[in-house]
């Protein structure tokens, strides 16, 4: 059963990393613990389904669009409280509930799915997997790499590694901090809602998905270290591949206990997760 553990969880930990990323960006700039993040992901994989009949795979550009244009929003509803963290909680936890329901409201409970970009399988060392999973993996792949460009060899990159270091100093040197504060939180909404658009055409989601999905990429980040990008890259794979291993050995109902586990027993070795900075 080795290969597809490692197969599966390879293709569902890449997509994570998606979500997980933007997540730790978000709170490394920021500070931000956005409890909305999970609806950046299901906003852009319900709109991709309400609208592929009408608009077929051109839909999957549309919801992502959807995802940056609500994170946006966020943005400037966050703007005038940002400094108050208690109320930012809330915010954000108060519309990702208001979300979910509009969600729920619209689409019931039922789950769903977008038919694959691409249809047909192939077989990886004796294990049947869909072309779909691997494209969604080689986007995932791109769209990691893409960031760390952006970050490593870009100025809008290098303004947000130093706003993310000291905000203080950032003004100091005249450094737009609202305007990477902004780009933040649209970068970490669009890698968000391409992880969304692609888990649709693999598994289901329902209305529930986003506080699922938020959860996880909670776990990760804490996992990998608050605010570190190659920690939430690494611990994706690691929480995805004990999560595939339980669920494929015991069940998926014991997969969630396992993390928990997983977490609480990462977190009393090292508090500050695995590429994380003691204080």
């Amino acid at each position: 059963m080795l290969l597809p553990i490692l197969i599966i969880g390879t293709i569902l930990g890449g997509i994570l990393t998606l979500v997980a990323c933007g997540f730790t960006l978000t709170f490394g700039v920021g500070r931000i613990f956005n409890f909305a993040h999970g609806t950046f992901f299901a906003i852009s994989a319900y709109t991709a389904y309400a609208l592929f009949p009408y608009l077929g795979y051109s839909s999957l550009l549309v919801g992502i669009v959807a995802s940056a244009f609500f994170g946006l929003a966020m943005h400037y509803l966050i703007k005038p409280i940002r400094r108050n963290e208690i109320m930012v909680i809330l915010l954000t936890l108060s519309l990702a509930l208001l979300v979910e329901q509009i969600i729920l409201m619209t689409f019931g409970v039922d789950a769903i799915s977008i038919v694959p970009v691409i249809k047909g399988s192939v077989k990886v060392f004796g294990v049947e997997v869909t072309y779909v999973k691997i494209l969604s993996f080689a986007i995932t792949i791109a769209s990691i790499i893409a960031l760390d460009r952006l970050i490593k060899k870009t100025r809008l990159g290098r303004e947000i590694s130093a706003v993310s270091q000291d905000v203080e100093s950032a003004m100091i040197v005249g450094i737009d901090v609202e305007r990477i504060f902004m780009f933040t939180l649209l970068i970490s909404s669009i890698l968000a809602g391409i992880g969304g658009v692609l888990y649709a055409q693999i598994y289901s989601l329902t209305p529930n998905s986003a506080l699922e999905i938020l959860l996880l990429a909670f776990a990760i980040v804490v996992v990998g270290g608050l605010g570190s990008v190659k920690g939430s890259v690494v611990s994706a794979f690691i929480i995805s591949y004990i999560k595939t291993a339980v669920s494929v050995l015991l069940g998926t109902r014991w997969s969630e206990l396992a993390v928990l586990i997983v977490i609480i027993a990462i977190l009393i070795v090292r508090p500050q997760g695995l590429f994380g900075v003691e204080e």
